[in-house]
């Protein structure tokens, strides 16, 4: 891993970028900058105006590359989509004797499941256009077995046939293209890419914590991305269109207001609350706010 890394999370309401050292064998963030879409260039998480999200991406490099004072390269991403696509795969190799296994020997069967994974899923198969095939953005463990016995890593192990498990995330090509597109026109490269469940469940899901049957789920702006564990590993991700625009659009359309007027009302909420009911559902909105910009 290098010593240095810039990030972006190029979210649905916001850009967010980072630079973050290896100190000791920790990730340190030193520098954090965001900003905000002035307008919905992206629709749960998808990428619909890719000049508007382009000069935004811009303006942040340029301000990172004052700060640490270097020429920025590559940057690492993560992605995000509402058609988030799970396959699990699966690959084992057997030694005529008791060998121990290597750290390459595991990746290697790693990759061999991604890519079983890769062709089970009925969208790559050969006959589907190229445009609408998936592209494979990370995967995660979720079982490592030694001679048919589960164990929690196969490296340095000694057996006979080793076996991965794998959960496999896929995105749609066209979700990771116009990801692509911006960061090279902004002269960037992607150095790594992977999905923001996955993103997510490494830093809040320890593996200590992975023993305990949990849910993660983080509500974002268009997204909310879902992380499952238990039994030591993580088992399964998903990611569902309904987040907090919902709530914002949900308001715009009960007070006639725009849609950046609604996000400001959103994010005013306290105690002086206003239950409506809207297609059957209760919302929360803060009374004296929304009617002092209704009247407007």
């Amino acid at each position: 891993m290098p010593e240095n890394v810039f990030v972006l999370d190029i979210g649905t309401r916001s850009v967010v970028a980072l630079w973050a050292s290896l100190q000791e064998g920790e990730m340190v963030v030193e520098h954090l900058i965001s900003r905000e879409h002035q307008t919905r260039a992206m629709l749960d998480g998808q990428i619909h105006h890719v000049e508007e999200v382009v000069r935004i991406v811009a303006e942040l490099v340029r301000e990172m590359e004052q700060v640490t004072g270097r020429e920025l390269k590559k940057v690492a991403v993560a992605a995000a989509g509402r058609t988030l696509e799970t396959v699990k795969g699966s690959a084992k190799i057997v030694h005529p004797v008791s060998t121990v296994f290597t750290k390459e020997e595991v990746l290697s069967l790693e990759l061999q499941a991604v890519q079983e994974a890769q062709s089970a899923l009925p969208k790559n198969q050969e006959n589907v256009p190229l445009s609408l095939q998936y592209y494979c953005v990370g995967y995660s463990i979720v079982a490592e077995r030694l001679d048919h016995i589960k164990i929690g890593s196969l490296v340095g192990q000694r057996g006979e046939e080793a076996q991965v498990e794998i959960i496999a995330t896929f995105l749609p090509r066209m979700v990771v293209d116009s990801l692509q597109i911006v960061v090279e026109k902004v002269g960037l490269e992607i150095a790594s890419i992977t999905l923001e469940p996955i993103a997510v469940a490494n830093l809040v899901l320890n593996p200590a914590m992975r023993r305990l049957n949990l849910v993660l789920v983080d509500i974002g702006a268009g997204t909310s991305d879902i992380a499952v564990c238990g039994d030591n590993f993580i088992s399964a991700f998903g990611m569902v269109p309904m987040a907090g625009d919902e709530i914002t659009e949900a308001i715009s359309e009960q007070y006639l207001l725009d849609f950046n007027r609604a996000e400001e009302v959103k994010r005013q909420l306290n105690s002086k609350m206003l239950t409506v009911l809207i297609s059957g559902a209760k919302f929360s909105c803060l009374l004296t706010s929304s009617a002092r910009l209704k009247s407007n």
